[in-house]
């Protein structure tokens, strides 16, 4: 397919190659970007980093010894460019294969006469293949749908898979018990799971972790169908493993199981399948919500006496499970308050996208929950559905979409 790589590119902002370092860190100071294109006149040569020129001024005597030397001796080794009319699949060859300690650096995109043309940012990269990969795998599913209409034994098979697909999701959640009779359950739970097949590649699952705290385990296959929806089970089953006490660190449980499937993919020789995934432990006694994410949206934060609510954003949000065995998760804590509520949820509700190609988005959700603050969560997810459908101005989401929510009486 082609693609107009100039319609790909985040922004284009540059700094000259002799302006200082002190400079550089206060024109990042001025701007919401993690890199900057470095030019000397004409030509380009790489870019610079928000994090390392912090860094480099943030250490013992950093600020008067890096300050005033140029920028053009602290680029980022081996930047990534690619230039304009580059066939798209040699782009994400060429940005897919780099390091992980720089996997999601910027893409500097030249001209023909290698003029700078701004930067691509690689997340915009990777849904972009994702969506590439979700229209392969809907021409599939299209066939094979007109297939098992004249075979019994494949429309059988997907009936069954996806009873068993649903006998992995909760029946029923844990109860919290009250400290007093009259109170209600500490924690409560709701769902709402809509699969775009047959059978889905979203998936969650809810852990008791002690009489006051829970663990909410949500992630999102790359794709949905049967091959999405086998990995799911894989990633229950991997669940199940676990002792009560490796429930309480959301980081290290993500680091086991990234672990574990990235060995079994693998060994499957499928590089194609990854999972976003997000772990959320929620304590009603200390009133603490600890989270570790593995590429996934962030979480929404309900501020029930507040009256707004707002996404709990991750300083390290960290990579997708199954292709990094070695990559690493962090916790991150904050607090929360009773008649606060926690909603997680897969990207089918904020990729939704109307007629121009515009997606719903994350300040759309965190908007139309908080107008309907004040309602029962189930109610909060019926506005939230609705709200992301009249949108998209169609009757039904183009993916797997799911929504868990956990309320703090």
């Amino acid at each position: 397919m082609a693609v107009d790589l100039r319609g790909l590119v985040g922004h284009g902002f540059w700094v000259p190659a002799d302006q200082t370092v002190g400079e550089v860190f206060e024109t990042f100071s001025a701007h919401d970007f993690d890199f900057f294109g470095v030019r000397d006149g004409d030509a380009v040569l790489g870019i610079c980093s928000k994090r390392d020129v912090g860094m480099l001024l943030g250490s013992k005597y950093g600020f008067s010894l890096f300050a005033p030397k140029p920028i053009r001796k602290h680029l980022l080794p081996q930047a990534t460019c690619v230039t304009l009319g580059t066939p798209i699949h040699e782009v994400f060859a060429v940005v897919f294969a780099r390091e992980e300690d720089r996997f999601y650096d910027d893409v500097v995109l030249l001209g023909r006469e290698k003029e700078f043309l701004g930067l691509i940012f690689t997340q915009t990269l990777v849904k972009l293949q994702n969506r590439f990969h979700l229209e392969s795998i809907r021409l599939l599913e299209r066939q094979a749908q007109e297939i098992s209409l004249k075979n019994e034994q494949i429309e059988e098979d997907l009936r069954m898979s996806r009873e068993l697909q649903q006998a992995l999701l909760p029946v029923s959640y844990p109860k919290f018990a009250p400290r007093r009779p009259a109170q209600a359950d500490m924690l409560r739970f709701h769902h709402d799971y809509r699969p775009l097949g047959l059978v889905g590649g979203d998936f969650f699952h809810v852990e008791k972790v002690s009489e006051t705290a829970a663990g909410v385990f949500i992630a999102d296959v790359m794709g949905h169908g049967a091959r999405s929806a086998i990995v799911t089970a894989m990633l229950r089953a991997m669940l199940e493993e676990f002792a009560e006490g490796e429930f309480n660190d959301p980081a290290g449980l993500l680091g086991h199981i990234n672990r574990k499937l990235t060995r079994i993919l693998q060994q499957a020789g499928n590089g194609a399948l990854y999972a976003t995934a997000l772990y959320v432990l929620v304590d009603a006694e200390s009133l603490a919500v600890r989270h570790a994410s593995a590429g996934h949206p962030a979480p929404i934060h309900v501020r029930g006496r507040l009256g707004y609510a707002e996404a709990l954003k991750h300083p390290n949000p960290g990579t997708v499970l199954g292709v990094f065995e070695g990559a690493e998760f962090f916790n991150h804590e904050t607090a929360y308050e009773p008649g606060d509520a926690i909603i997680t949820f897969t990207d089918g509700i904020t990729e939704v996208e109307d007629a121009s190609g515009l997606e719903f988005g994350l300040a759309r959700v965190c908007a139309a929950i908080s107008a309907a603050i004040g309602r029962p969560t189930p109610e909060i997810f019926q506005a939230l559905t609705r709200q992301a459908l009249d949108f998209a101005g169609s009757g039904g989401f183009a993916d797997d979409v799911c929504l868990v929510g956990i309320d703090l009486a």
